[in-house]
């Protein structure tokens, strides 16, 4: 199976993290051995030269072109946005990759870009910024799958609506398959015969979010390009591989583990009772960051420390912030009914004692807690909708 996709070096402070994989590195080895040849396609310096050797020693083949420097991803935590260096207006751009092969799997690149002619292809343009069609640079493909986020689909269709924007993409870009990602949601596969399926997300003991895009791709690039299995079928491994990957940052995905994950189920228009502490820059900042990710994720946000109410019914979830919390705000959980809401907390200072005691969940890392208030506040309004039929 061929690759094609960007080679950059990724640096994430909490948790840590500083590797060199990015979307074609990450994905060649999530699938080395897997297949009976992985191809790599890409760009690299020459400070890429031992992640190169690291590759090749786990048997992918390799076809690289120049490129001048480094290209990194820096983030704070690993939903946080990161920061590119070079700048994208800074990065320069290489010629073109020539990528033939029965099975395909494309990514967008910062410093270049790949035409690809396949019997199957698998096409991630890895942007919302003005994403170019799969043909549009003279790629070719008996079957096309296109895979990307609700963001990139919008922006790539001009509709809003999910299922439209779809079809439009089949029909445009001539696809037989477009598969959404959507994030806690998990996935829509929407097929060119019409048919539309709806793929769970799955949890995990820890989420790390950095590279599950590049997992998801490679995974269902290999079920369906390589392997030939249907796409609801390959969108389905696809979602449970990303769940080890979030647990683990590794690539072993055991069949018989994967089949004994757990749906999450969908948290979109849950309510989040968010408390913490905003007395200093930093708790602020955490708090702030809470705020937004769960608003990414869909939910309704309840944060009297920070003045918002968005809400117009009780909480699903408590996520707390366990960082010098005041006396209200140990009283607004307590009178929260703790009994039938269930209480995350995200407890970092591990040294010091957990102010809440009944909790449902307790972790150290920012990015779990936010999904474990999601999925613990997605289960408890599908019990509400179950009890209300």
């Amino acid at each position: 199976m061929h690759i094609a996709g960007g080679l950059y070096r990724e640096l994430c402070d909490i948790p840590y993290w500083d590797t060199t994989l990015g979307s074609g590195g990450r994905a060649a080895v999530a699938i080395a051995g897997k297949c009976p040849q992985v191809q790599l396609h890409s760009y690299a310096s020459s400070i890429d030269k031992p992640t190169l050797v690291a590759l090749q020693n786990q048997g992918i083949q390799l076809n690289i072109s120049s490129r001048s420097s480094p290209i990194a991803f820096a983030y704070f935590h690993s939903l946080s946005v990161p920061h590119v260096q070079p700048a994208y207006s800074d990065i320069e751009q290489q010629a073109p990759i020539i990528v033939t092969g029965n099975a395909v799997l494309r990514f967008g690149f910062l410093e270049g870009d790949a035409v690809v002619i396949a019997n199957k292809a698998v096409y991630d343009p890895q942007t919302w910024r003005n994403p170019t069609s799969f043909t549009a640079n003279g790629s070719k493909a008996n079957e096309l799958a296109v895979v990307l986020n609700e963001l990139e689909l919008q922006h790539a269709s001009g509709i809003l609506e999910l299922e439209r924007a779809a079809e439009h993409l089949i029909h445009e870009q001539n696809a037989t398959v477009v598969v959404v990602k959507k994030g806690a949601q998990g996935a829509s596969v929407y097929e060119r015969s019409g048919q539309v399926s709806h793929i769970p997300a799955y949890r995990s003991s820890t989420v790390f979010k950095i590279g599950t895009g590049d997992v998801f791709s490679a995974i269902f690039a290999l079920n369906w390009a390589e392997r030939g299995l249907c796409a609801a079928k390959a969108a389905d491994l696809a979602s449970r591989s990303v769940s080890m990957y979030c647990a683990t940052r590794a690539y072993d995905f055991n069949h018989h583990l994967m089949l004994q994950l757990q749906p999450v189920s969908s948290p979109v228009g849950a309510v989040i009772h968010l408390e913490g502490s905003v007395q200093s820059l930093g708790q602020r900042f955490a708090m702030e960051e809470a705020r937004y990710a769960l608003g990414q994720l869909g939910m309704e946000i309840y944060c009297p420390e920070l003045g918002v109410d968005s809400s117009t019914r009780s909480a699903d979830a408590i996520l707390v912030l366990d960082d010098g919390l005041r006396k209200d705000a140990l009283t607004r959980i307590t009178l929260a009914d703790t009994g039938s809401i269930p209480v995350v907390a995200l407890h970092e200072r591990t040294n010091t004692k957990l102010s809440i005691p009944d909790c449902a969940w307790v972790t150290d890392d920012f990015t779990t807690a936010i999904y474990l208030a999601a999925w613990s506040a997605g289960d408890r309004l599908t019990a509400d909708e179950r009890r209300e039929q």
